[in-house]
Order: C-alpha cells, then sequence, then structure tokens
C-alpha cells in the first residue's frame, strides 16, 4: 500500500528539467518519486523508516532569512543559484574551491579533481570569492576545498587572507597526505589561522580505503591525526559510508575518535551521493539513509549512543542532518549532552536562535580545540560550591575540552534532489563569478556526467563500488 506524504519538484536525471515530485511511504520506507515527460519515471529511496521520518518532521519550522541576495530570479530554482531571492535559508558554511588539483583518484568522488586540472585561482580572485561572502551577509566560517587544497604551497598565506578580513573560523577540508607527511607546512597552516582540519576519514582498516579511495590510507590517516595533536589542531574525521563497505564500522570509527579526544572534535558522517556519469538509477540497497546512520550508531556501540542523542535539524526541511553532542566521561565512556526529547544542545541555542546562526555557532565554539581550561566560576553561583565542587570543575573541563560531536547530512544527487529541501541549505559554495551556489545544486550531475552549472568543469567521475 503507497501512501502519499507530500509534493514537491525534482529535477530529471536525463534532461535535468524541473518536473514535479513526491515524497511517498511503501512498505515502511520513504521515496521520492517524479515523472520527466521525455524520460519516464523515477523512484529513490530517501528515508529508511517512516515512523522515524514522521517524528522528526514535527521538530521543521520555518528557517528564515535575512542574508542579502546576488542574483535574480529568472529560470527559477535550480537555475537561478546565486543566492536568488526565492532562497529560503541563510549561510551555515561557505566552501571555497582553490584548486581542483588532487593526490588521489577516489573512486568515489563529488568534487572536481585531478592531477592535470588547471583550476586554481589567484590571491585577487580568491579575495574576491572572501568579499562576495562578505557582500552577502558574512564573514562566515569557511571551509578550503578542492581538489586537494593542501597541494597549493601558499594556502596558508589564503587562509592568512582570510584571517585579515575578518573570517573567524577557516577549515582545511583534505586526504590528510600532505599533512601526514608534512608536519611543517601544517604548522604553517595553523600559525597563519586555519582553525580545524576537516579529514577524509572513511574506516579503520586498509579494505575500506583501497575500495573507495584506490589505495591503502589508514596508517598515513593515523599519522596525520597525530601530527595536528603535536602542533594543536582540531580535527573532524569525515567518512564517506557506503553500504557494504564501511557502514559496519560506525562504531569502530567512533571507538578511535574516542582514543583521540581532545585533537579529534568530531566525527561527520557524510552518505555516499551518486554523482558523475552513473547511467543508471541506484538501487534501494546502493542508498545509506540518515537512520541506517543512526541505527548503527547504536547498535554498534551496544547502547552507548542512543536514537535520542540526535537532534534533526532545526528548519522547514528537517530531515537535511542531525546533530549531537558528547562529553567524553573520566571511566571512558560519553555521555549525551543532546536529547531530542528535550530539544537541548549543550551550548548550542537549538531553539534560541535561527538555525543558521545556531550551525554557525556551533561550528564556531566546538569545530576547534580550545586553547585552554575553563575558568573556574565564581562563588556563589550554587553549581560549583560545597561538597560538589571539584566534581562540578572536572565536569565544566571535560565538557570544554574532552568532547565529540556527531553529525551527519547526506548530500541530494540528481535522483534525490529535492527543491523543497534545496530552497533550505546552508551550505554554500562561492564561486570566482560572485555567487553563492548550495552545495547540491552545484555539484549534481545528469546520468551521463553533465553539470547543471555549465560554466564549471566536467571532469567529475564515480564507479560503482561493487
Amino acid at each position: 500500500m503507497k501512501e502519499v506524504l507530500t509534493e514537491t519538484e525534482s529535477l530529471c536525471p536525463v534532461c535535468l528539467s524541473r518536473i514535479p515530485a513526491k515524497r511517498v511511504v511503501e512498505r515502511g520506507d520513504v521515496y521520492l518519486e517524479k515523472d520527466c515527460p521525455k524520460h519516464s519515471s523515477f523512484r529513490a529511496l530517501i528515508w529508511r523508516n517512516a515512523e522515524l521520518y514522521r517524528n522528526w518532521s514535527q521538530y521543521s519550522q520555518q528557517a528564515g532569512s535575512s542574508q542579502k541576495r546576488l542574483t535574480d530570479i529568472t529560470q527559477g530554482c535550480p537555475y537561478d543559484c546565486g543566492l536568488c531571492p526565492d532562497h529560503e535559508a541563510d549561510t551555515c558554511t561557505t566552501v571555497m574551491e582553490v584548486t581542483h588539483k588532487c593526490n588521489l583518484d577516489c573512486p568515489i568522488c563529488f568534487a572536481s579533481g585531478n592531477e592535470g586540472s588547471r583550476f586554481e585561482p589567484d590571491i585577487a580572485t580568491i579575495r574576491g570569492m572572501y568579499q562576495t561572502i562578505v557582500e552577502a551577509g558574512g564573514p562566515y566560517p569557511v571551509q578550503m576545498s578542492g581538489g586537494e587544497p593542501t597541494l597549493r604551497d601558499d594556502l596558508p598565506a589564503i587562509v592568512a587572507l582570510g584571517k585579515k578580513l575578518g573570517f573567524y573560523h577557516i577549515q582545511i577540508n583534505t586526504n590528510g597526505i600532505r599533512i601526514a607527511q608534512n608536519k611543517e607546512y601544517l604548522a604553517r597552516l595553523k600559525d597563519s589561522g586555519a582553525d580545524l582540519i576537516y579529514l577524509q576519514f572513511d574506516g579503520v582498516s586498509d579494505d575500506v580505503y583501497r575500495v573507495i579511495r584506490g589505495r591503502n590510507l589508514f596508517d598515513l590517516k593515523v599519522r596525520a591525526i597525530s601530527n595536528c595533536a603535536e602542533v594543536r589542531m582540531g580535527v573532524i574525521l569525515v567518512p564517506t559510508v557506503v553500504p557494504n563497505v564501511n557502514l559496519h564500522q560506525l562504531g569502530d570509527i567512533i571507538r578511535f575518535a574516542k582514543q583521540w579526544i581532545p585533537t579529534v572534535k568530531g566525527v561527520h558522517f557524510q552518505p555516499v551521493s551518486y554523482f558523475g556519469r552513473y547511467p543508471w538509477s541506484p538501487k534501494d540497497e546502493d542508498r545509506v539513509t540518515l537512520p541506517d546512520i543512526v541505527n548503527g550508531l547504536v547498535a554498534q556501540t551496544n547502547g552507548e549512543l542512543k536514537e535520542t542523542d540526535f537532534l534533526p535539524r532545526r528548519c522547514e526541511d528537517s530531515h537535511c542532518s542531525f546533530s549531537s553532542f558528547f562529553v567524553l566521561m573520566e571511566d571512558g565512556k560519553l555521555q549525551a549532552r543532546t536529547d531530542i526529547a528535550q530539544e537541548a544542545v549543550s551550548g548550542f541555542g537549538y531553539r534560541k536562535d535561527p538555525p543558521a546562526v545556531t550551525a554557525r555557532n556551533f561550528i564556531s565554539r566546538r569545530w576547534r580545540l580550545a586553547s585552554e581550561k575553563p575558568k573556574q566560576t565564581e562563588k556563589g553561583c550554587g553549581q560549583c560550591c560545597g561538597p560538589n565542587q571539584e566534581a562540578w570543575r572536572r565536569f565544566l573541563e571535560r565538557e570544554s575540552l574532552y568532547y565529540l560531536t556527531i553529525t551527519g547530512m547526506p548530500f541530494q544527487d540528481v535522483w534525490t534532489l529535492d527543491l523543497h529541501r534545496l530552497k533550505r541549505c546552508c551550505v554554500h559554495v562561492v564561486t570566482s563569478n560572485k555567487q553563492l551556489i548550495p552545495l547540491c545544486a552545484f555539484y549534481v550531475t545528469s546520468i551521463s556526467g553533465e553539470r547543471l552549472y555549465q560554466n564549471l568543469p566536467t571532469d567529475i567521475t564515480l564507479s560503482r563500488t561493487d
């Protein structure tokens, strides 16, 4: 029995035309169904466990936006990104591609990266990209990306420029090869003002890396994290989660992360998306949905993590991502400071602030390595006085230093793209031609590999992993 939940719009995987779509429930799961008058019907799994989908829906609310719009509406979503006046969410993170060169050739990659790519904006162009973000209402948190941004010798200068222009949080999205092999380069990034290493980290064994990245990399990942610990740079581990490859290692990744606290500040799970040339619709078994991540974390940590620890994104479409916050206690267990029933997040303002502001505050405060222990609270507060003073002091210290954020966000590909959700995307790619484009729109491709934005390179590919 099929039940239609809501209607929306999407794109045809063949011609990238905007077409009607609907979210439907069948056999307990949620699908996106759509029909193109020229290229038949398409159906994609977007969420396992319809009951949880409905439960998370109650946390949806209007995101709202006060950010300056840089483009006009001419063809409608998703063809006018820049952002256009129809976009309904402000920026929480900006992604800045500084090169398309890469020293890996990953079978699974949504970015345009290869050794022969010639895209590498000069400092003047990068200054203009920073200024575009400011003009739109920033500065906002920036993530340096590519390609592999650490292939640029002048990346520390690019970071320093951003800091000079007022950008308070700058991340380096990297595969970790150079920072593992060259600690001096990592130290230069630290000294230039970089706040975080956003480290590609798919698992705890080389069989995973051989499938997803094409070579053994685990020892190199450990060396990169060790170097970050030495120079005091915070790290977020970023696994791309693929069925039958590393879905069974979610708990192992959390246990690994715990061993490296306080250097490792969190784990950000990204279910695999199908960008590039992929000439048939991915099957249900090719998909990892957010409930798969949550259920895997609960089962593989033997209940140390609980389903209620994970908070859905607070905006009109609450199914885009989840966040959680844990303190590593002295007994080695993670204690949740988030609870969906209480709608609370430690130091996060989950219900108080607008969604984009909440996300920016969370990133800026928690996705970095604290420079010092927390100051003791003055006497008379009623919490740290008396016989529990020492216990309270130790807990405050652990919450400020020994914590782990666990988050997840699936990117939308051409089969799962939901324009209702896209309009509320807060992760935006800044371009050299003064646009801010929602990440999923920026990277989306047809089944033949055609990019939605034709002024962008089209050399991305994706191979099957089985």
